[in-house]
């Protein structure tokens, strides 16, 4: 990236090598003094020459364009989406600054319907939320807005736990219930983007979910998701342990399941045969 920026505002200098002489207008003249910073690698005091250049003359296309490159080596996204913009429009034939732009306005559209999804979940839509995140996700075509997709699922994620957490301290765990398995689906969803290991801060919102459900007098209701999970992450102890209960609160109880999924989830030999033997006296 570095050696990105420095051709650009190589060019830069070429183009006004023949103006140092005293031609330069007041914003060439920053252009020029960013052009020297970045060679010294004062990164910062470039970019504050090159604001001060388009100030000057927001038409200058040249420090539009550096201001593109410089403030996108430097991570603000803002700035380089701004001056990317306006450099497209000043040079709609530079297909290059085009799909930047476009690459850019998309970011900006992606994080709009996630802060719109986070907002809903906040305000209780918590399944219309959820749904529009995965929708985020689902369209997503780069490694950038895949990552700003997955932030927002782990915030709303953990955002779900706190409130199920405050449910259930409230005494009302069918709706900490909902929250809960929510908080699992979107814990799911990262996982099927980011490569398949469910994350270990979904652990204890698994823990959680099963408390609320037997609670709540449903403790089958968790067997969804957690099915789910195991098909993404099929040793994950958290999820094979939990699955694992629902299965022994079941009339009559199945123990020969409920040992298998223990033992892939690691459990003590001990409590394993335990269940076997369980199983063989119900025959």
């Amino acid at each position: 990236m570095p050696r990105t920026i420095a051709r650009a505002l190589m060019l830069v200098s070429l183009a006004l090598f023949a103006l140092v002489a005293g031609c330069q207008t007041e914003a060439q003249k920053h252009l020029y003094k960013a052009d020297e910073m970045f060679e010294n690698k004062q990164y910062e005091e470039a970019k504050k020459e090159l604001e001060e250049s388009i100030k000057l003359d927001p038409n200058l296309l040249d420090a539009q364009k550096s201001l593109a490159h410089l403030s996108e080596f430097l991570g603000d996204q803002a700035a380089a989406a701004k001056a990317y913009q306006t450099a497209s429009m000043l040079d709609p034939t530079d297909q290059k600054l085009m799909a930047k732009a476009r690459y850019y306005k998309a970011l900006s559209l992606l994080e709009e319907q996630a802060d719109t999804a986070l907002g809903d979940i906040e305000a209780g839509k918590t399944e219309e939320g959820i749904r529009s995140l995965k929708e985020v996700l689902r369209t997503t075509k780069t490694k950038a807005t895949r990552e700003k997709a997955v932030t927002s699922l782990k915030k709303a994620a953990s955002m779900l736990t706190s409130k199920g957490d405050q449910l259930m301290k409230g005494k009302k765990p069918a709706d900490a219930l909902a929250d809960y398995e929510q908080s699992a689906q979107a814990y799911l969803l990262v996982a099927q983007a980011s490569g398949g290991q469910l994350d270990p801060a979904a652990e204890p919102v698994l823990r959680s979910l099963s408390e609320a459900a037997k609670d709540a007098g449903d403790p089958e209701a968790p067997f969804r998701v957690l099915n789910d999970i195991l098909t993404v992450d099929p040793n994950n102890t958290a999820a094979n342990m939990e699955l694992a209960k629902i299965y022994l609160f079941r009339k009559p109880p199945d123990y020969i399941t409920a040992a298998d999924l223990q033992e892939r989830a690691g459990a003590a030999d001990e409590e394993i045969k335990k269940l076997r033997d369980l199983a063989k006296r119900q025959r």
